[in-house]
C-alpha cells in the first residue's frame, strides 16, 4: 500500500521501526501480495496505510474508508477488492516469506520477460517485509536527471517508496545519478549509523499506476538503458541504494548524512 511522509523515524539495527510490518498473504497461495504481481495486486496501490496518533495503525481504501489493521473487516474488504482471498498478516520474526513478482521485457537484465518467486527479506534480517535491505534511500538530483530522461512522465518518491530522501549537494554528481556507484560506504544521519550496500535494483513496481501517477512502462526501460548495473547474480536497471543500520537510533528532516570511512 501507499506510505506516509513522517518528521522523524526511529531506525534498530534489523529494521524501521514500524515500516513494512504488516503484509497482505493470500490465503491460496500462501505468499504475500505485491503490486510486483500488477495483476490483480497493483490495486494495492490506491490503498494506504498510516499511523495514528495513539500509534495504531488504518488503511484506508480508495474511497477514503479507513480500516483498522488486523481487523476481519479489512480482510473482507481487500477480498472484494482483489477478487481472491486474502488476509493482513504481522510479521513473524524469522519467518521465510514469498512474494510472485512479474518483470516486462527489459532489455541487458538478467529478469526480463518473466514471472519469479523472490524471497522477502532477501539480504537482511527476517523482521520486516521489505524486499531487500533494511533501509531503502533516494537522492533528489538522482530523481531530477531521471524526471530529464523521461520527458514528461511524472516521477515522485511513491514510485520508489523509500524510507530516506536526501539532497545531495551540488558537487555530489549533479545531472547524473550521484548515488549509482555508492558501494560499501559507512555512514551517518543524525545518531544514526548506516552501511550502505550498492544499488537497488527496481522493476515493474516502479510503473505501475498510481493515485496521481499514470502507468509509465519508459520509466523502466530508461533505467535499464541508463543506470543498469552488474551483480554477482545478473544486470539490473537501478535506482537508489540499499543499506543497513549498524548504529540503532532517530533520524529526523534536516539533518545531514556524512560519509564516515
Amino acid at each position: 500500500m501507499g506510505g506516509e511522509r513522517v518528521e522523524s523515524l526511529e531506525l534498530r539495527t534489523s529494521a524501521v521501526v514500524g515500516d513494512r510490518q504488516w503484509a497482505v498473504r493470500s490465503i491460496e497461495t500462501g505468499k504475500i501480495a505485491s503490486a510486483k504481481r500488477p495483476r490483480p495486486y497493483g490495486q494495492l496501490l490506491s490503498w494506504s496505510a498510516k499511523t495514528q496518533a495513539d500509534g495504531g495503525l488504518v488503511a484506508v481504501g480508495p474511497d477514503g474508508r479507513e480500516y483498522t489493521v488486523g481487523s476481519g473487516e479489512l480482510d473482507v474488504a481487500l477480498t472484494e477488492a482483489l477478487g481472491e482471498s486474502v488476509r493482513l498478516v504481522e510479521v513473524e520474526k524469522g519467518r521465510e516469506e514469498t512474494y510472485g513478482s512479474e518483470w516486462p521485457e527489459i532489455p541487458g537484465t538478467v529478469l526480463s520477460n518473466m514471472e519469479v518467486d523472490l524471497t522477502v527479506a532477501a539480504l537482511t534480517e527476517k523482521t520486516s517485509f521489505v524486499d531487500a535491505s533494511a533501509v531503502h534511500i533516494i537522492v533528489n538530483q538522482s530523481m531530477a536527471h531521471l524526471a530529464s530522461l523521461l520527458d514528461g512522465v511524472k516521477l515522485g518518491v511513491e514510485r520508489f517508496r523509500p524510507n530516506i530522501v536526501l539532497d545531495a549537494h551540488d558537487d555530489a554528481g549533479s545531472g547524473e545519478f550521484a548515488d549509482l556507484a555508492w558501494k560499501d560506504l559507512d555512514v551517518k544521519i543524525g545518531e544514526v549509523e548506516l552501511r550502505i550496500g550498492d544499488a537497488t535494483p527496481r522493476c515493474v513496481m516502479t510503473t505501475v499506476a498510481q493515485p496521481g501517477y499514470e502507468q509509465a512502462k519508459r520509466v523502466l526501460q530508461v533505467l535499464a538503458a541508463t543506470a543498469r548495473k552488474e551483480f554477482d547474480y545478473g544486470a539490473f536497471a537501478c535506482f537508489g541504494t540499499n543499506a543497513e543500520v549498524t548504529a540503532a537510533g532517530t533520524i529526523s528532516v534536516g539533518d545531514t548524512l556524512t560519509v564516515t570511512d
